[in-house]
Formats: C-alpha cells, structure tokens, sequence
C-alpha cells in the first residue's frame, strides 16, 4: 500500500496513475489507521509547513515502513536532513508516474532513491577525506597487495564486477572474492566504492 501525505485539496493524477489503490491522508492518525501489512510512506514536503515536516518525519519513522520526501526543489541540504530523519526515498514531487514506481521499488526493496547530485558530492567528500587520511599514513596500494590483487584492485577500480573480473582474469568468482577480502584487509578499504577511491587516489598520484 501507498500512503501519500499532503496538505493538497485534489491528489495529482500521477500519484494514482503509478499506484491505483495509493490513499491520501493529512493528519497523523489517519496515516496509522489505514496502514495495512507492508507500506510506504510519501510525504508531499510542498505542503507542509517547516514544523510540520519534522513532525511527518518523525511519526513516519514510527510506522517503521519506507519513507519517501517528496520536493519542489530538491537539493543537498534538505537531501542530509531527510536522509538523517530516517528517510530512505528523495525526488522531486513532480515525478513522473515511472519514476515513482521506480523509486517504490528500491526503498521497498531496502535500498535508498536520492538525486545524482547528491551521490556525487558525498563521493567527492569521501574522496577528500581519504586523501587527507592517505596522505597522512604515506601507504601505497601497490606496497601492501601482491600482483594478483592489484590485477583485480584495478578491475574493480575501472567498475567491473565479480564475474565480469573473473572472467577477464581466467579465475573463479570464489577466487575473486578470496583476493577482495585480503585486499580490504590490507588496504583497511571498507567497501569497494572506498577501495575505488584509494586505488584511483595512487594511480594518479603515480603519473
């Protein structure tokens, strides 16, 4: 079920054009009475006052469901204030009836839905602290791994995944996973996007 939040007197047709038995509600009672088995939560940020923003956020965390934040201007900002209040979902509210579905999809599948901006500037802040921190410790990739793990290192760099790096290295997707492990022990990388950013960091510092 999908429960939309807004202040509006008429509910727009895309709403009910991506979700035909989507609900619209305004107070915080009527979201918890109609909710029923596994819901979603979007809450129209365009008609709601500051307070009560906060007051949405914080009633849908409750509900322990997905919360999507719908806004007319999305940006970064309120991107960080959302994603922090518990939010899991953030787009314009002027998405297509497509993009809902496809927003619906993610966050009800556990993932998160934000803007390529966003995405962007937390990669570039990411990348930032880890310079500092890599230019502090003076560790080289190339020192810690063997051939091998810098053969798949690169891979990983240039966003292939398991098998396609299995494939390219004539190994197993078990073997591949057995080098990633050790090189995330090594390099103390936490993921790949941060082994990315580290093994990008030196290659370039190398030219």
């Amino acid at each position: 079920m999908h429960v939309f939040v807004s202040q509006k007197p008429l509910s727009p047709v895309r709403w009910h054009q991506a979700f035909p038995d989507s609900i619209t509600v305004r107070t915080p009672s009527e979201v918890s009475s109609v909710i029923r088995g596994k819901s979603c939560v979007w809450l129209d940020f365009t008609s709601l006052t500051a307070v009560d923003r906060l007051l949405w956020l914080e009633q849908a965390k409750q509900l322990c469901c997905p919360i999507v934040v719908l806004s007319n201007i999305p940006n970064n900002d309120e991107a960080v204030h959302v994603f922090g209040a518990g939010a899991c979902g953030y787009c314009h509210v002027l998405a297509a009836a497509n993009q809902l579905k496809e927003v619906a999809l993610v966050v009800e599948h556990g993932g998160y839905w934000v803007g390529s901006s966003f995405i962007e500037r937390v990669l570039q802040l990411s990348a930032g602290h880890m310079r500092e921190a890599m230019h502090t410790e003076e560790v080289d990739c190339s020192d810690l791994l063997t051939e091998r793990e810098q053969m798949v290192a690169r891979e990983v760099a240039r966003g292939a995944t398991n098998r396609e790096i299995a494939s390219s290295l004539e190994i197993t997707e078990r073997t591949v996973k057995a080098h990633l492990a050790s090189i995330f022990a090594k390099t103390g990388a936490r993921d790949r996007i941060q082994l990315v950013l580290m093994f990008n960091h030196f290659s370039s510092a190398a030219v």
